[in-house]
Formats: structure tokens, C-alpha cells, sequence
């Protein structure tokens, strides 16, 4: 899974939207965490859009926005066949972007690492969906998953799918039907991942400080 990610207003964020044709700025903001409202990219008439977004999704049949079930996730191995997920994996795909995600390692006794992109933002795949009607709708999102690279399984067993630049514009497509980008979802890095451990205070979602590391970084590829 993953519960927690951070966005920075700096050169790599900007060089993302611009690619995706976005000419606006992204807020910084440490330590996300799930039902917070996250900036979302997805597929307008004219282009992509940036749009703000529950990231917890709430299915559009749904009687009302719940946290019942944990919906931030969806994994991308039942996307097709899931109540939930298999509408907006349709038609309805977006991304998340982001600076670095957060994710705990048990057999360090739940010690969090911060893990971005060597070179880059990430672009995280994701699902969106609408509720209600009116004045009453609610944008929410989910943040897809599948299983770790072997690089990456000291860290976690899963890990956020990292979408790379000649699959964006596909992915947010929705002339294109979910099931024809399975490969996009298949356990890949698009770049060597900087893993740093930083200080256990994240694990608090209340902190929106900056994560202070507390060892040196290491490399995944």
C-alpha cells in the first residue's frame, strides 16, 4: 500500500505539468495523507486538466462518501473485475503527481523511507471518480498499486505504479479502455529511486513538516 506521499513546488513538478500541458503551479505540501484533497491530473475536453480531489474514492453508486473501506488503493492486478475500480479503470484514469512517496519498512520496526526519482518527478497512476449530483458531487481518487520490483521488497511488498513519459498521454486517454494499458501497470521503476530513511514523526499525519532523513540515501534500480 501506500498511505502517505509529498509534493514540492520545484523545477522537476514544473517540468511534469508542462509536459502534460498544464501551465499552473502546485502548492507544497508534506506528509498527504488519505482523505485529504490532493491535485489531480486528468482528461479534459480540450487537454489534460489539473483538478483537486478527495483521495479516498467513493464509487459512484455509493450512498454516501464513507471511509468504511479502505478505497485511497486499488490494485492493479483487480482493476477489470472490481465494483469499485473497474468503471473508472475504463475510462476514467489520471495521475497524482508527486515529488516523493512514503512508504514503511516492518522489519525495521515501521521505519518510513522517503522514495522519490533520482532524476524527476513521479507520475503515480490513479483512478477518479464523480458522486452525486450537483451541487452535491464530490471528485475523489484512488492511487494504484502492484507488487514491488525485487529492488524494492526489502522496503514493502507493494509499491505505487510509477507511470513513464511515453505513457502518460495513453494513459490519461479515455478513448483508450483500461484493459489495453495492463502493461502499464506491470511492476517497473522509470528511473533509479533514491530510499531514505527519515524520522518517525511522519508516521504522524498530522505533521506537515518537511521529512528530516536520519541516514544516508540509497540507490534502487
Amino acid at each position: 500500500m501506500c498511505g502517505r506521499y509529498n509534493i514540492i513546488d520545484d523545477p522537476e513538478i514544473r517540468d511534469l505539468l508542462v509536459y502534460l500541458g498544464i501551465r499552473k503551479h502546485l502548492e507544497t505540501a508534506y506528509n498527504i495523507a488519505p482523505t485529504e484533497m490532493v491535485p489531480v491530473i486528468r482528461q479534459g475536453e480540450s487537454g489534460a486538466e489539473l483538478h483537486r480531489m478527495r483521495w479516498w474514492l467513493v464509487p459512484a453508486w455509493a450512498k454516501e462518501p464513507s471511509t468504511k473501506y479502505s478505497m485511497f488503493n486499488a490494485r492493479a492486478e483487480g482493476l477489470a473485475e472490481s465494483r469499485a475500480f473497474r468503471h473508472p479503470f475504463k475510462r476514467q484514469r489520471c495521475i497524482l503527481p508527486a515529488s516523493s512517496f512514503i512508504e514503511w519498512c516492518k522489519e525495521d520496526g515501521k521505519q518510513p523511507y522517503a522514495i522519490r526519482l533520482q532524476e524527476g518527478a513521479l507520475a503515480l497512476a490513479g483512478l477518479w471518480e464523480c458522486w452525486g449530483e450537483g451541487s452535491e458531487t464530490v471528485l475523489s481518487c484512488a492511487m494504484i498499486t502492484t507488487d514491488a520490483t525485487p529492488g524494492f521488497r526489502h522496503i514493502h511488498a507493494r509499491m505505487p505504479v510509477m507511470l513513464e513519459r511515453d505513457m502518460l498521454l495513453q494513459w490519461l486517454n479515455p478513448e483508450i479502455d483500461g484493459t489495453e494499458l495492463m502493461a502499464c501497470l506491470m511492476p517497473n521503476l522509470p528511473g533509479p529511486l533514491q530510499v531514505v530513511p527519515v524520522d518517525s514523526r511522519i508516521n504522524n499525519s498530522r505533521v506537515k513538516e518537511k521529512p528530516e532523513p536520519i541516514a544516508p540515501e540509497a540507490i534502487i534500480e
